[in-house]
Formats: structure tokens, sequence, C-alpha cells
């Protein structure tokens, strides 16, 4: 686990307080409108889609498990990626070791023409104690059909035997719609939930 230096500031878009600041690659995108749930805590997952010019999808959930155990789910790739809404997926783990950890997803999608494109996935404790991590993903490279792809999970303690897992998806493509960015995001906490609890990858609804 890599240390950050040590300072206080208001974790923007986590609605909670941390001790040290976000290193560059990791900082949110925007506060998360969807409400906190309180105890005791269900696994179900919140969710909220914005106004603006492109897709915007705010979702909230909570696990019942420690934060230890849900880090570590997230940092199986399939279970995190949008395995729903591409036809392909490559990867490429550890690509940035200055990150706790890291990998490239190489996408395909297969429609009227082949669209390809490449997310960078980077990870971090911000906290240790209570525990906040942020996982942060952005288009790299590929298709202009995909001006902009970029995502963060943000995986903290949320006490009682719980832990919090905060999603926000931003997509501005010529094709891809909130539902479809939904569907991904259901996913992917029903993925994270599923690891956690040493079970199988759901499929694809």
């Amino acid at each position: 686990m890599r240390a950050w230096w040590p300072v206080v500031l208001a974790c923007m878009g986590c609605q909670h307080d941390v001790k040290s600041p976000f290193p560059p690659g990791l900082e949110p995108l925007e506060d998360n409108p969807v409400p906190e749930q309180s105890a005791p805590y269900t696994e179900t997952l919140a969710t909220a889609v914005g106004s603006g010019s492109e897709v915007q999808i705010y979702a909230r959930g909570y696990v019942l498990a420690d934060p230890a155990t849900v880090w570590a789910a997230t940092q199986t790739p399939q279970a995190v990626v949008a395995t729903c809404t591409t036809d392909a997926q490559s990867f490429t783990i550890d690509d940035e070791p200055q990150y706790e950890f890291s990998f490239i997803v190489s996408y395909t999608v297969n429609e009227v023409l082949t669209v390809q494109w490449d997310d960078q996935w980077r990870y971090g404790t911000i906290d240790a104690d209570p525990f906040f991590g942020m996982i942060k993903h952005q288009k790299i490279d590929g298709s202009s059909f995909i001006t902009t792809s970029e995502g963060t999970i943000q995986v903290t303690d949320a006490g009682a035997g719980a832990t919090e897992v905060a999603i926000v998806e931003h997509l501005q493509a010529v094709a891809g719609s909130s539902d479809d960015v939904l569907k991904s995001t259901n996913h992917v906490f029903a993925s994270i939930v599923a690891v956690a609890h040493d079970a199988s990858i759901p499929p694809c609804p």
C-alpha cells in the first residue's frame, strides 16, 4: 500500500472527510448526488441520471463485507469494466507501477463498424483508517466515436460490517445511452458484491 503525504481536506465527491489528498490521476470527477444509506445496510444500488449534455450516471450501494474484502474484489478487472456493453475486452495489468494497482482494458464493439478504444484504470488507498479508496478510469486512446469515457469508484468503510461503493460515470459518444451506462453500472455493482462473497461474476442481464 502506498501512502500519500498527510493533510486535512474535505473529500469532494464522496461526502466523507479524509486525511490525505488525492494524488494526481485519482481526483474525483464531481459530487455524487445519490443519498447515503443508513444502517442496517442492504446490498442494493441506488442510481441517478445527470442532466448534462453527456451521459452522467451516479450510483451508491453497499456490500455486506469489510472494506479490505471489497477493495480486493474491485481489483478483479472483469468485475469492474463494461463487459455487458462491449463485445471483447483484453487487459494489461500493472502498467503504471506508481499506483497501488492499475490496468489498461482494450475494448472492442462490433456493430456496423468495429469500434476499439483503451481505458486506463488506476487505484489508490487515500485513507487507511477508516478505509477510503479511490479508483479512476478514463479513455486514453482509440475511436473518435467516443469523445469522453471516464468514471470513478469510491470504496469507503461504512461501519456496521458494510462497505459503501459510490460510482460516477461520464460518457460522450456517437452511440451509448444513459440506459446502456445504467445497465453496465448495475452489473459492475452486482459483480463486486459477488466477488466479495466468493461467488462467480453474474451473467449480463
